[in-house]
Formats: structure tokens, sequence, C-alpha cells
């Protein structure tokens, strides 16, 4: 039990050191966030791995799912809106082994 405690511990520690990806100025003049497309792009308290060249998504745990088409990320950043909706998918894609869990 308590080697369970300590592990929601050190998560929590570590969720809250997480760096925020850069919020930039869109040319609509809309607040967007720049994707790093070098490891996990994190805004608020997510962090999602996003290929925006293989259009694709992932959450720490879960499976690679392609993007929505309804979500562009061709400028390399997204609205705070379009990363929930990325975040909100790739949480739906499941885990390692969970397909065939069903």
């Amino acid at each position: 039990m308590s080697k369970w405690i300590g592990l929601c511990g050190l998560a929590l520690l570590a969720a809250c050191d997480v760096p925020q990806a850069p919020i930039v100025t869109g040319s609509d003049g809309q607040a967007r966030i720049q994707i790093n497309t070098s490891g996990l792009t994190c805004y608020e308290t997510r962090c999602l791995d996003i290929d925006p060249v293989a259009r694709s998504v992932r959450s720490v745990g879960s499976r690679t799912i392609g993007i929505p088409g309804n979500i562009d990320v061709s400028d390399g950043t997204i609205t705070a809106d379009e990363f929930r909706q990325l975040g909100t998918a790739a949480l739906l894609a499941g885990g390692i082994g969970s397909r065939g869990d069903r």
C-alpha cells in the first residue's frame, strides 16, 4: 500500500514540474500552443506526443492514433481547444493490449 502512495506522490511531483509548451499568436490573432516536435507537448496538466508530419498523436501509455481531420497541425501550432480534443482522442485509443481485451 505504501509503495502505491509513494508512486502517486512521485507522479504528482513530476506533473508539477512539467515544462509548458510556449504559447504563440497565430496569424488569426488567436493564442496557439507551439507543438514540440522533439518530445512531449505539455499544456495545463496533460502531455501529448504530437507528430505533425505523420499526423499522429499519442498520450503516454496509449496507442498512437491519427490526428482527426478537422485539426490542422501543418503550421506546428494548435489551439487550446484542439489540444484538449487531441488529448481526449488519445486517451480513448486505449493502452497497450486494450484492443484485445474487449
